[in-house]
């Protein structure tokens, strides 16, 4: 972290005696005043975690205390709250420790529960338990049913019921997980205590004797706690120690690399003899926060050990002592502010920060509340509502007309054009790839052309010899017509040659043909698919999703049967039909029109002749040709594909058993999960701005 001095302290004890104080009545009116607001910033916390908070990931501010094994963490947090945490040899914290500590008038109580947000795998669950496991009365009798909750903890199948009369021993005794991410919640409510939240982690290890994937997972846990950017990192280091060897304080620097929002807390202050000069020198300028590395600076405690602990002395007791320890023991009697000694200090500090962090954030903290409530709100409404019970015919019978109808108007272009625009487009390319199988005709050698020995066609007019797009050359007309030549008259030429040399282009068509349909019976079963996923047809239920695509299916591969052969017919028609037009005046354009771009004048040859027929003919067949294709896949395909859509489906409904329709509306689990987690959210969310909104009416 980079260093940052923290300013002296204007009030400490050595630097305040010129300082007029108010009178003891005022004192104690502010005192009341503040105790008062603390008390219910801390109660507010507590009731927005208690509320789920934290699983809808809202930053509430928070103390979280960390520290590497045995660097006397729990010493400290059992002189924050007051209570004996479990101290058995190890790691002693298993689990995140979440307590809340309240300044109350009468008895002293401290309530436990179980909250438990993680499943075995560590992933949030979509179901959350807390269940409440004690509320004790007695101090002394706090560490063992922590010790209790914590084993109840490790042990999520277990009833939590179970470890309640357990010893220590028998608690050692059971196999549990090494660590969990689940939580013990704590509620201390203390006459003599300060209002204070904080969650205890973990301790840092180093190795783990049974598996040593347990250390980066109690890291990661920790940093997942302190990454926020309202937690206040408090990292216990024991003085005896170096700082910059803290494992615990390398996490802490990774997350708040700036030292805003971390405070130091030194311990076992005790164990520096008088002969650790150079440490003693270092800690003494670091809590005088002359060479302090943290804006909120370091504290040093001085905590019972295990045998000191077992007099049994009360907090008033031990807080004389330990107060007793820095005021005679070198060097720490020699530091003017001495607000930065004791564990009463640090925790009255800790707990005026934290509530002034509370009050700062609670516009920010209802802020992101509105937000996320409008949301999720957004999100739940976007879902299809939940059906009403009963009639479940009629229910499958109106989604089944809807559906149907909605084909209908998409496919004829009356909604959603887009469908019909992409067919257009491909019925062009359609268009552009028979074009693309036009006659292509050398009428001379004036380029320099030279041709290859010609083939002959064979009198069969279904077998193409000369495979287009191969220039046809006058060489092979004349070919085409000598092979073809029988009893004709002179000055005849053969139609047969005319005939093999159209025929050898249409057999050319087969492929696109059959591209085309491919394409265009897969946008149509696309648009299907869509349709049946639709929440407003079928998409909720899968069940009734199987039953309409198993009719869908029959009727797609029947009527794509159907279609392909009637696009076939057409396909022969033209390849062994008669090659006829009544179009003569369109025939007689284009045949007058490849002549005069060709520049023949001599018309009279017959080998122009053929080729200016062969031209015209495959202009005007093409193009009757893309039109029917394209009349019978929308007449064939689509219209009647939808006709019989609908009629299958509302004939098939009314024989189906009432127990199976009923089935077949059991909405898709992921769906109803999704609306359950939703409304869960929205029901936190909205007792959470409640909360919000009571306690700004109490301040009111």
């Amino acid at each position: 972290m980079p260093m940052a001095i923290r300013p002296a302290n204007p009030l400490s004890p050595r630097t305040q005696m010129s300082t007029t104080l108010p009178s003891t009545r005022e004192s104690l009116i502010k005192e009341a005043q503040y105790s008062q607001k603390a008390r219910g910033l801390i109660a507010l916390v507590n009731d927005l975690r208690s509320l789920g908070a934290d699983q809808l990931k809202l930053d509430l501010p928070c103390l979280a205390f960390i520290g590497n094994q045995s660097a006397g963490k729990s010493s400290v947090v059992e002189g924050a709250t007051g209570i004996a945490v479990p101290r058995d040899s190890g790691t002693c914290t298993k689990c995140p420790m979440q307590c809340t500590m309240t300044r109350v008038d009468g008895a002293w109580s401290c309530e436990i529960r179980l909250q438990f947000l993680y499943d075995e795998h560590g992933e949030v669950m979509t179901s959350p338990r807390i269940v409440p496991f004690q509320t004790v009365a007695d101090q002394k009798s706090v560490e063992i049913w922590l010790k209790r909750a914590q084993v109840a903890i490790l042990s999520p199948d277990a009833d939590a019921s179970i470890f309640h009369d357990k010893s220590s021993e028998e608690l050692k005794a059971l196999q549990t997980l090494p660590f969990s991410k689940n939580t013990i919640e704590i509620l201390v409510r203390d006459p003599d205590g300060t209002d204070l939240c904080f969650v205890d982690l973990p301790g840092i290890i180093q190795h783990h004797i049974k598996d040593d994937a347990m250390v980066p997972y109690v890291k990661k846990l920790v940093e997942e706690h302190i990454k926020r950017e309202n937690t206040i990192i408090v990292v216990t280091i024991p003085m005896t120690d170096d700082i910059e060897n803290q494992e615990a304080f390398s996490i802490a620097s990774r997350v708040d690399t700036d030292g805003q929002r971390t405070i130091g807390v030194g311990t076992k202050p005790d164990m520096l003899g008088p002969g650790s000069i150079s440490a003693l020198e270092s800690w003494k300028k670091i809590l005088a926060g002359t060479t302090s590395n943290l804006k909120h600076g370091y504290y040093c405690v001085k905590m019972p050990d295990d045998r000191e602990r077992q007099k049994g002395l009360t907090r008033a007791q031990w807080s004389a002592k330990e107060a007793s320890f820095f005021e005679k023991t070198e060097p720490w009697k020699d530091v003017d502010d001495r607000s930065r000694f004791g564990m009463r200090n640090f925790v009255e500090s800790t707990s005026k920060l934290l509530v002034s962090l509370i009050e700062t954030n609670l516009p920010e903290i209802k802020r992101t509340v509105d937000e996320l409530l409008a949301k999720e709100t957004e999100k739940l409404q976007k879902l299809p509502q939940p059906l009403a019970d009963g009639a479940p015919m009629s229910t499958i019978l109106l989604r089944a007309v809807k559906f149907c109808r909605t084909l209908q108007e998409i496919v004829h272009g009356s909604s959603n054009k887009d469908f019909v625009q992409r067919n257009q487009a491909r019925y062009g390319r359609f268009k552009t790839d028979i074009a693309l199988t036009a006659p292509k005709f050398q009428t001379g050698l004036e380029h320099g052309y030279i041709s290859a020995p010609s083939a002959r066609l064979s009198s069969t007019s279904s077998i193409s010899v000369l495979p287009s797009p191969k220039v046809i050359t006058l060489d092979d007309v004349r070919a085409a017509i000598a092979s073809h030549h029988t009893w004709e008259l002179p000055g005849y030429t053969p139609f047969e040659a005319t005939k093999a040399l159209i025929l050898q282009h249409v057999q050319c068509w087969e492929e696109p043909l059959a591209d085309c349909f491919d394409d265009i019976s897969q946008s149509t079963y696309t648009l299907i698919n869509q349709l049946i996923q639709d929440p407003e047809h079928f998409g909720r239920f899968s069940e009734l999703q199987a039953f309409v695509r198993t009719i869908i299916n029959e009727e797609r591969q029947h009527f794509q049967v159907e279609t392909s052969t009637m696009l076939n017919k057409l396909l022969e028609q033209e390849n062994s039909g008669p090659i006829f037009t009544a179009n003569f005046a369109v025939y007689d354009q284009a045949r007058n029109a490849w002549l005069i771009a060709e520049q023949v004048q001599r018309c009279s040859n017959e080998e122009y002749k053929v080729m200016a027929d062969v031209h015209a003919y495959f202009q005007v067949a093409s193009s009757r040709f893309v039109d029917v294709v394209v009349k019978c896949i929308e007449g064939e395909w689509h219209k009647k594909l939808v006709a019989r859509l609908e009629q299958t489906l509302i004939g098939r409904i009314p024989v189906i058993p009432g127990e199976r329709l009923e089935s077949m509306l059991q909405e898709d689990p992921s769906i109803r999960l999704k609306r359950e987690n939703l409304s869960q959210k929205i029901t936190q969310l909205t007792k959470i701005k409640a909360r919000l909104l009571e306690y700004e009416n109490e301040v009111a």
